[in-house]
């Protein structure tokens, strides 16, 4: 197939990143596989380059061999497009001489190649790599003069020399005086000191230069209050003082009244020893996370020890309620204070379950292994002997992918009522991979699986006992071309799971896709019929295996076959677990394909219409054919089946006719509507397959009563399609309606006319089969969509009977206490010939749903998010769910939010009784105050007249602090749960709960 559409396929190619013009092919392919010269001469150039450094160690030397190494090593993918556009200029064929050229220079004695080397202009075209690939500025005149100079001088001439300090001293003030005997700057008024990236201001600041020591302190303003405090910057670190002492060449200090910041933590102190190195003793000081002046909440402890970036260490330590001592505390303390993935252990809950006993409950570690990669071990434990082992980890490489996966397995010991233990082994798997770089192809994986008791068992989320299906899929797709022809390929495993039956289906998938291609249109300047045909070609494998029995079964008896429909369910009334069990499955496996071959062209007529005339051709291939006899002595149908590949061919054409009307509406003021009517008529052929010289199909009997028999499939039951029984030859017609507003006010922000939409779609469709003996009228859908008041949404399907329908039979209904239809048949008349009317309602579904707040509210929550700023890993993954999922945060900056929706579903077949099922769900929060937040979700169920599952959740935002209370008030999840937390991250184990959760109750299966 893909030679057939090569041979179609026109010589000349558009011009793109990477197809060119047949004269540009030839230079292009070159130039490619020069990437790999290009960055091996930057390898060897740095190895120069480190070789004739070794003994001078010039710095600017060796900060051009690390850029030059970095290109040269650098891994990169399809996001990085500003490097991959370096990589591709660095490898032109005459860079790469010059570059190989310049390296010779290097190593030769000849200055001639030096001189001729260095007016190549290869290091401006390395100022690209240079800016690129290095933290520093290397200019190419700096490398040129210093390279002459080692040319010249030797090693001695570009040796680094050791100076006193490794950074000039600058300083800056109102009014300054120099003591020439003390050698001592004295600074007054603003003061500023600054060496490297050490800096210092205060109101008065003494430097000696002999001594190299610097005192710093406020000075009084006019009312005596001492103002400009010494204010120290080290790096990223801020230190507020009352005074300070410091000897910026040994980086030794004394500190007093100093308030700094580690990680989440603040830290007052009132003496402070600061080491040469990062670390810094303290004396009587107050930790903690409170930004207040006064803070609700610290740990005073008389020593203490930080390691920047690492801990904060302190000894025997008392804990303060608003600055009032509490009788608790500890004899040490160990506090972390990094904003990187750190390896520590994850203290436990503990609690009493009534059937399982006390418990410790999700107790381990966490190790930062790498800067990629995590791991979580958490274990559970109960006293009459229960077991859960939890393990997860996160990973994620930057413009590549990232994921997480998690593996539980619990061992329960339930103590049932008469004493008795009933041991129930659970677990669950979950992976979630995705991919961020833009490539061709793309890996996704997003799996939840879990055997049917797992929620109901282990889980303290009410959602997952709301849970009724779970749905994993692993895909990879891969886009490429041949020639100016689009492929695609796609594998797909998609696992589906009730957890309330236990029914699983695993369903591996895989396709290959050729995108439409119209070998023609390089003949023709101008579109015309021939020139927009083309090709498309589609194939789809698939294959299922599920643990309930009758996966293909025959629709009537089956000699030999066991019909009853409790057939495959173990003790507990559910299917045995798939994935447990799957050697017990896999005979049943079952496998089909799909080819597909649709070609098309379009036209112009009439100047305003589109006629596209289409041919589509497709095969089904099954792995059996089954041959069908009737046994009278046996009521049903023997079976013979060939297990041999068999295919069945289909074909059909299709003309299709639309257009786009429109028509406008002048309103008062100048606003115009404008109605867009899109009209689309199709007719359509398709041969009968169930004809008997194709043998797709058999007529047989079933049973006694079925004298005419039926006609079946050769492949009945088949994973894939089948060819069509019947001839057609049907009219299809449908009408679009869309209303859009456009007002004669500009808009004073944009200047621009605001345009608003009315109507998103009104449309109506049916069809006419002319091959048909009787019924040849479709069903007719109709629906729209609109949103009214710019914040209900609205939508509206139904579908409609045209034939009347004729009654059969009737029983006498005691719930309803009237006749109702037990069997009724479609006839040949037309409701319009029989009672005058077009047609029945048959189904309809009514969609209503808003989100109330008040004005602005989604843009303040968006701007809020923008400006946060994650400081690590964890940070970020929790700013990108808040991202994707604003709803689920409670944002105390809104007074309130409401959601709304209203479904309605009613089914109505002929004259039998119709089904309507409604359902309303409303959830919201309000804040009764600046620092108190109610939130509700519920529903009402009108067939149950009674309220679905209601949450009740209040918070207090306690500035530093966080109470959380949540009630389910009724149902099987009834409970509750009140939490006062610090917010800190890192101090989230510092917290008071009270629980009363379902999962600890002996009722968690009522």
């Amino acid at each position: 197939m893909a030679l057939f559409f090569m041979m179609f396929t026109p010589s000349k190619a558009e011009a793109s990143k990477y197809v060119l013009e047949p004269e540009e092919e030839e230079t292009y392919f070159r130039i490619y596989n020069d990437t790999a010269k290009s960055r091996q001469a930057a390898r060897e150039l740095a190895k120069t380059l480190n070789l004739l450094n070794a003994g001078a160690k010039n710095e600017l030397i060796s900060n051009y061999a690390i850029a030059m190494k970095a290109f040269a090593d650098s891994v990169l993918f399809r996001g990085d497009r500003e490097l991959q556009q370096v990589r591709e200029d660095m490898a032109e064929p005459d860079i790469v001489e010059r570059m190989n050229q310049l390296d010779a220079a290097l190593k030769s004695t000849d200055p001639n190649e030096w001189e001729e080397a260095k007016n190549s202009g290869i290091f401006e075209e390395l100022d690209e790599v240079i800016f690129n690939f290095s933290d520093h500025e290397l200019p190419s005149e700096d490398m040129i003069e210093t390279l002459d100079t080692w040319k010249r001088e030797g090693d001695e001439g570009i040796a680094a020399t050791e100076d006193a300090f490794d950074f000039p001293v600058e300083y800056t003030s109102d009014s300054s005086n120099f003591v020439m005997r003390t050698q001592t700057m004295y600074m007054v008024g603003n003061a500023e000191v600054e060496f490297g990236e050490q800096k210092l201001n205060a109101g008065d600041i003494q430097m000696n230069f002999v001594t190299h020591i610097v005192k710093a302190q406020g000075i009084p303003d006019t009312t005596g209050q001492i103002v400009e405090k010494p204010i120290f910057k080290d790096g990223e670190k801020t230190f507020n003082a009352n005074e300070m002492i410091y000897n910026y060449e040994t980086q030794k200090g004394l500190i007093k009244g100093i308030v700094t910041e580690e990680s989440d933590g603040i830290i007052t102190s009132q003496i402070v020893k600061k080491t040469a190195g990062p670390e810094m003793y303290m004396g009587d000081n107050v930790y903690t996370t409170c930004r207040l002046e006064h803070p609700h909440f610290g740990f005073r402890t008389k020593k203490l020890k930080v390691v920047p970036e690492k801990n904060v260490v302190s000894g025997p330590f008392l804990v303060e309620l608003n600055e009032s001592p509490l009788p608790l505390g500890f004899f040490f303390g160990l506090f972390p204070a990094t904003t990187d993935n750190t390896s520590g252990f994850v203290m436990p809950t503990y609690g009493e379950s009534t059937d399982r006993g006390f418990y410790l409950r999700d107790g381990g570690v966490f190790l930062a292994l790498t800067d990629y990669f995590n791991l979580t071990v958490l274990g559970t434990a109960y006293t009459l002997g229960g077991w859960g082992l939890n393990v997860s980890s996160q990973y994620r490489k930057r413009y590549s992918f990232s994921g997480n996966t998690r593996f539980s397995i619990v061992n329960n010991l339930f103590q049932e009522n008469d004493g008795s233990l009933t041991v129930r082994q659970d677990y669950q798997i979950q992976w979630s991979h995705s991919q961020e770089s833009k490539k061709n192809s793309r890996f996704s994986a997003n799996i939840n699986i879990a055997n049917s008791d797992y929620n109901r068992n282990n889980s303290q989320n009410a959602n997952d006992f709301l849970q009724s299906s779970m749905n994993s899929s692993v895909s990879y797709s891969n886009n490429f071309a041949v020639g100016n022809v689009n492929m695609s390929m796609t594998a797909q495993t998609r696992y589906q799971q009730n957890v309330t039956t236990g029914e699983a289906t695993l369903s591996p998938e895989g396709s290959f896709n050729v995108a439409r291609t119209r070998p023609f249109k390089s003949l023709f300047k101008k579109s015309n019929a021939i020139s927009e045909i083309g090709f498309t070609y589609n194939m789809r494998a698939s294959g299922s295996v599920t643990n309930k029995p009758g996966q293909g079964r025959l629709p009537f008896d089956v000699v030999g076959a066991d019909n009853d429909p409790s057939d495959g369910l173990d003790d507990t009334g559910r299917y045995p677990d798939l994935l447990l069990n799957f050697g017990d499955y896999s005979e049943d496996f079952q496998w089909g394909i799909t080819h597909e071959l649709p070609v098309s062209t379009q036209m112009k007529i009439f100047k305003y219409f589109t006629l596209s005339p289409s041919v589509s051709y497709k095969e089904y291939w099954h792995p059996f054919r089954y041959d069908y006899t009737f046994i009278e002595e046996e009521n049903a149908v023997l079976v013979d089946t060939t297990n041999e590949l068999t295919r069945y061919q289909e074909y059909s054409t299709s003309v299709g006719f639309n257009t786009n009307m429109f028509m406008f509406y002048n309103m008062k003021g100048g606003s115009v509507i404008r109605h867009t009517i899109q009209p689309n008529v199709s007719m359509s052929f398709r041969p009968d397959f169930g004809d008997p010289t194709y043998d797709y199909y058999q007529y047989v009997q079933t049973s006694n009563t079925d004298t005419k028999g039926r006609e079946m499939f050769r492949s009945e039951g088949g994973l894939v399609g089948k060819p069509s029984a019947g001839r057609s030859n049907s009219l299809n017609f449908s009408i679009n309606n869309i209303l859009e507003l456009k007002s004669g006010k500009k808009d004073e922000e944009t200047g621009k006319a605001k345009k608003t939409m009315l109507l998103n779609n009104l449309q109506v469709s049916s069809g006419y089969d002319f091959e048909r003996d009787s019924l040849n009228w479709s069903d007719i859908n109709a629906g729209f969509r609109t949103t009214l008041f710019k914040k209900v949404d609205v939508s509206v399907q139904s579908r409609w009977n045209p034939y009347k329908y004729e009654i059969v039979s009737t029983a006498y209904d005691e719930d309803l206490k009237k006749e109702v239809v037990t069997s009724q048949y479609k006839s040949k008349d037309l409701l319009w010939d029989t009672d005058g009317k077009i047609a029945d309602l048959t189904s309809l579904t009514v969609s209503l749903g808003t989100r109330l707040a008040p004005k602005g509210a989604k843009k303040k929550q968006e701007e809020k998010l923008d400006q946060m700023q994650p400081r690590n890993e964890m940070e970020r993954q929790m700013l990108e769910q808040m991202r994707r999922n604003p709803d689920l945060y409670l944002d105390f900056d809104i007074p309130w939010s409401l959601s709304l929706n209203y479904n309605l579903n009613y089914n109505k077949t002929g004259e039998a009784e119709p089904t309507i099922t409604q359902t309303f769900t409303f959830s919201g929060d309000v804040s009764l105050t600046p620092k108190w937040k109610f939130a509700f979700r519920s529903g009402f169920d009108f067939k149950e007249n009674a309220f679905s599952y209601t949450s009740l959740d209040l918070t207090r935002d306690l500035h530093c602090w966080q109470l959380t209370a949540n009630w389910i008030p009724f149902g099987p999840r009834q409970s509750y749960n009140i939490t006062i937390a610090v917010k800190a991250a890192m101090l989230q184990d510092l917290k008071w709960e009270k629980r009363n959760s379902w999962i600890d109750r002996n009722d968690r299966f009522q």
